[in-house]
């Protein structure tokens, strides 16, 4: 019992130390999205339209993909084209934002150990140059709204709550997976799979209603929810009732214990990276 009293102090200690490093980063604004700048810039050195080719490559894959799963799926393109882009916008933001905290820490490990920063501060970075690459790939989803000259009308504005959503359930998910993968190296590998998996069984390049919306992959499936919440405004719909519940019972508890398991592991992170 005198064991237990002892470690609850030290146990809420932790999880102040995690609020504060958490409070520290959002501080630290500049830093990490000027840092997040810089490293787009960098990955496009030298090229005449640099970052564009984010925009230009996902713009031909929307095109030539949109052509053959259409006559596949006996959909028409102008229903079917805008439906994938939506999708597979955002769908690219959530997996490329989970595959690749895996190397947030391992990455920025000279940073880590030689500079007192927040390590929320990383996730940050990392998760606002995602934002980069999806602003640039927002005009791939305005020009084809444009050419099939669809119209989401008010519905769009849902976007923003929906967004705001889905980007807390993705930090939460890449700072948890950031931490695992450190830890373990084996997670990695399982969580490349497990993405590549998703893609598949999530309505992304088929239609929910080719297997039913009350089937039990759409409703275990997180990511259905996911993009719901962002999708759905993009095509010019609200998100349902229950999307919305989802999307915040889902970021509040992944918050939850997301913040448990950092607070647990804080001080271990700069000797997990060597």
């Amino acid at each position: 019992m005198a064991l237990l009293c002892n470690n609850k102090p030290r146990t809420v200690n932790q999880i102040i130390l995690a609020l504060q490093d958490f409070c520290a980063a959002i501080k630290h604004h500049r830093i990490w999205l000027e840092l997040s700048k810089v490293e787009v810039k960098q990955r496009y050195r030298r090229s005449v339209i640099g970052p564009w080719w984010i925009s230009l490559s996902l713009l031909i894959f929307i095109v030539a993909m949109g052509e053959v799963y259409s006559r596949i799926f006996h959909e028409g393109l102008a229903s079917y084209i805008p439906f994938f882009t939506a999708g597979f916008l955002m769908w690219t933001f959530i997996s490329t934002s989970i595959n690749e905290s895996i190397e947030v820490f391992k990455t920025n490990a000279s940073f880590i150990k030689q500079v007192r920063l927040p390590f929320n501060l990383y996730t940050f970075k990392h998760l606002s140059r995602q934002i980069i690459f999806l602003g640039h790939n927002l005009v791939v989803y305005v020009l084809v709204m444009l050419f099939f000259k669809m119209n989401p009308g008010w519905n769009l504005l849902w976007f923003i709550p929906g967004f705001f959503l889905l980007l807390i359930n993705v930090y939460w998910i890449s700072l948890l997976v950031t931490l695992l993968s450190t830890r373990y190296r084996d997670t990695g590998p399982l969580i490349n799979s497990c993405i590549q998996i998703a893609f598949f069984i999530t309505p992304i390049s088929w239609m929910p209603k080719l297997i039913g919306a009350h089937s039990w992959i759409m409703k275990v499936n997180p990511f259905v929810y996911f993009l719901g919440a962002t999708r759905n405004p993009l095509l010019g719909s609200a998100p349902t009732l229950h999307t919305w519940i989802y999307n915040i019972i889902a970021a509040c508890g992944g918050l939850i214990f997301t913040l448990l398991v950092f607070a647990y592991s804080r001080r271990k992170i700069p000797f997990w990276v060597d």
